[in-house]
């Protein structure tokens, strides 16, 4: 089952905040990118990934992945801790990467639901009907399409 993270991260307003941002910009395509990449590729779990910032007042991450929102949740803060260390500096919610339970917490209040209601079953952080997402392809797996592609898993 495809799954809809809406991750939406309030940014602090400081002056020091707005330049670890500018400093996260400047480095993002060289440096965290390829990192990310990386991760998501070892994973086999995510169709879709960005990353963006709306006028300097949130960070989002938005991606489809499968499977259980928590061990996805966990194998990232495992996969890209410096990643997402230098995503959450950013925000009016302070959160230590290193304690699962935090990082968690901080994903379950940062999720934002779309629109709509699931048609596959599909549920949220919190076990509710989650919101609306469509899949071309009718929800299948990562390694489904992969397979289909001709592609070796």
């Amino acid at each position: 089952m495809t799954h809809a993270l809406n991750l939406v991260i309030p940014i602090k307003q400081d002056a020091e905040t707005k330049e670890k941002l500018r400093n996260l910009e400047a480095i993002f395509a060289s440096q965290v990118q390829g990192e990310i990449e990386r991760a998501l590729k070892k994973s086999e779990l995510v169709h879709f990934a960005r990353v963006f910032v709306i006028d300097d007042k949130y960070i989002l991450v938005i991606t489809e992945y499968e499977g259980d929102h928590e061990e996805y949740t966990e194998f990232f803060r495992n996969e890209l801790p410096g990643v997402f260390g230098h995503i959450f500096a950013l925000a009016d919610l302070p959160v230590d990467v290193s304690n699962p339970s935090a990082f968690w917490e901080a994903s379950l209040s940062c999720n934002r639901r779309s629109l709509g209601t699931a048609t596959d079953g599909s549920k949220d952080f919190h076990g509710n009907a989650a919101g609306w997402l469509f899949s071309a392809y009718d929800h299948r797996t990562v390694k489904k399409m992969k397979e289909l592609a001709g592609e070796a898993t």
